[in-house]
């Protein structure tokens, strides 16, 4: 079975589309990526490392980094035009998201998802549902056109006196510190001429990133020294705009202190800053600030603010 691939798709280096998948025009999927028996239509955006095995995706739909939805064989997952799903959020089989819904970062929606509904936690529930001004739907050609015209896309150098196990993705701008240590297969991304002049990733001396992990720094990450990010940890600097049905993009600064301690699989959304020597247990979703010497094993601040999903960028 052959796949249809869009000629104006962006289809980065290292995804994978399976024959039986069809990929409409102006869909970007990134780095990393793996789609199966799925059909996307034009418009939509699909993170790094994200998984999709049996998946309808509607126009303008916005799929975050390390997603997984569906499962080879099993009933397909529907998801319907503008929506977004957050990173490391896991959709099952059969599951309808409506319309403009938002499952947020790490949520695991095992029910259908009601149209403009905001659902967080393992089960998913209803947080609350927008309240959207009708400003047109989301649109990233012009992100998309950007990168297109880049020569480096994914070749940026690493500083000097820095060291890496190979692979991955580099399409950052990359400062800091040395002994900077870089495991197998790192992603990292963001450059102060995007979105926000923040944009790009500073990194103290002897920091260390484990395999796999993956630092979107559209907004601004800053690391300081000697921290360690465990193997997968996915740190977020950016998201979007509820209130609006275009999902426009926002900076969500990260800052991550000195001697922090970062489990593996963890995730961090800012905008938030974890204080010198906190500890973020394994799995966790951060989602709000922790205190220096503070030990969490997830945080949702008091406002009840869904986690957020990083934008295109």
């Amino acid at each position: 079975m052959e796949h249809s691939l869009a000629p104006s798709a962006l289809i980065e280096g290292d995804a994978e589309v399976a024959p039986g998948t069809t990929v409409g025009p102006g869909t970007w999927i990134r780095f990393g990526a793996s789609l199966s028996g799925s059909a996307l239509a034009g418009g939509v955006f699909v993170g790094f490392r994200s998984r999709l095995d049996g998946v309808r995706v509607a126009s303008g739909c916005q799929i975050a980094s390390l997603a997984r939805m569906g499962r080879p064989g099993a009933a397909p997952v529907t998801i319907g035009p503008g929506a977004w799903i957050g990173a490391r959020a896991v959709v099952e089989p059969g599951v309808r998201i409506g319309p403009g819904a938002v499952v947020a970062a790490g949520a695991h929606a095992v029910a259908d998802v009601p149209s403009d509904a905001i659902v967080v936690g393992r089960p998913a529930r209803v947080l609350r549902h927008r309240e959207v001004v009708e400003d047109g739907a989301p649109d990233f050609t012009a992100t998309i056109d950007r990168v297109r015209a880049r020569g480096d896309a994914g070749r940026a150098p690493l500083p000097a006196h820095w060291s890496s196990a190979g692979g991955g993705f580099l399409d950052a701008a990359l400062s800091g510190g040395p002994g900077v240590s870089l495991g197998a297969g790192v992603i990292a991304m963001g450059r102060p001429d995007g979105p926000s002049p923040r944009g790009g990733i500073r990194l103290g001396a002897r920091t260390r990133l484990g395999a796999g992990v993956i630092l979107e720094g559209s907004g601004g990450i800053d690391i300081g020294p000697d921290a360690n990010l465990g193997d997968g940890v996915l740190v977020v600097s950016s998201g979007h705009d509820p209130g609006r049905r275009s999902l426009p993009w926002q900076d969500g600064p990260v800052r991550i202190g000195a001697g922090v301690a970062i489990g593996a699989g963890a995730t961090i959304v800012g905008p938030c800053r974890l204080g010198d020597g906190a500890v973020v247990a394994p799995g966790s979703v951060v989602v709000a600030d922790v205190p220096a010497g503070g030990f969490t094993t997830g945080v949702i601040p008091p406002t009840g603010r869904a986690p957020q999903a990083p934008p295109p960028s």
